[in-house]
């Protein structure tokens, strides 16, 4: 049987080493700097999910028009931006800027023993990480929309924000039923982003299927959706709901789990709380910009 998606690519040999090398040299700085990580580093992140998401979509574009008059990417991002290396690519693009906001407050002690990260440092990290992060998506963003010919159709603009705004309804939803089971969870900013993330990962990809006839590449969730279309909801809610209501009750389920983890030691539990959305927001980022290119050339 199937599990990993389709349409992974290694990326050449180079590129390989080269992330690797620029990973690892990454997580051995910050591990000497030992920030402190907290909800707002969680939140200042989000951008950067967005932006992995995005730059994937750009890949795929050129993908599939590859006849195309010109790139959405330069040759030479394109093997790190194919997945799954979009995911490194965007780790050692935000962990850098971390470590320059770091090292531009504290200097270079703590990376040689001499020191400890200062709250000033962190509190720089999260305005680097948020707003560099912010910047490279609306980038990544209005280039996508330049590749549009005659520009943005009713469709492009209104089902992302559908999306959105499903996403939104449904994070609501979710943290009054945590709030009423364990009020202290909804209280981390971390658990908020992760179940957004994962509803707008549902969301979009119900969209995709159900009304704009996209397919999905990842085993699991089209295993989830072949099966929601043999019930006898399936013409009145299509096939998208299930995968929905899957991602929500997972994504509720490990935060109710991290939460003890959060509470005795933040920074790792926020750390946590950060993958566990990244890895519902990315997908989702990447839906929403496919439905962006949807009228492209």
């Amino acid at each position: 049987m199937q599990v990993l998606p389709s349409g992974l690519v290694v990326p050449p040999l180079p590129y390989a080493v080269a992330l690797l090398v620029a990973t690892a040299v990454l997580v051995v700085a910050l591990v000497r700097f030992g920030p402190g990580v907290t909800g707002r580093h969680v939140g200042a992140l989000v951008p950067w999910m967005a932006a992995g998401g995005a730059l994937h979509a750009l890949s795929q574009f050129d993908a599939a028009h590859a006849a195309a008059r010109f790139d959405a990417l330069p040759d030479v991002l394109e093997p790190v931006a194919t997945a799954p290396a979009v995911y490194v690519t965007t780790f050692v693009a935000a962990a850098g800027v971390w470590v320059v906001a770091l090292a531009s407050v504290d200097g270079l002690a703590p990376l040689t023993g001499g020191g400890v990260t200062s709250p000033a440092a962190d509190e720089r990290a999260v305005l680097a990480l948020g707003g560099v992060g912010a910047l490279a998506l609306v980038g990544l963003l209005v280039r996508g929309i330049t590749l549009v010919d005659g520009g943005l159709d009713t469709t492009a603009v209104t089902w992302p924000a559908v999306g959105v705004l499903g996403a939104l309804l449904l994070t609501a939803v979710v943290a009054l039923l945590l709030r009423a089971y364990r009020p202290a969870v909804v209280g981390y900013r971390g658990t908020l982003v992760a179940l957004f993330a994962h509803a707008l990962d549902g969301v979009s990809t119900a969209i995709g299927v159900d009304v704009l006839g996209t397919g999905e590449r990842t085993p699991i969730p089209r295993m989830i959706m072949d099966f929601a279309g043999t019930l006898p909801t399936a013409p009145y809610l299509g096939r998208g709901w299930l995968f929905v209501l899957a991602k929500l009750l997972v994504a509720g389920g490990i935060v109710l789990l991290l939460a003890d983890y959060v509470e005795e030691d933040p920074t790792e539990g926020n750390l946590l709380l950060a993958f566990v959305a990244a890895v519902g927001l990315g997908p989702a980022a990447n839906n929403l910009t496919l439905f962006l290119l949807n009228g492209a050339v």
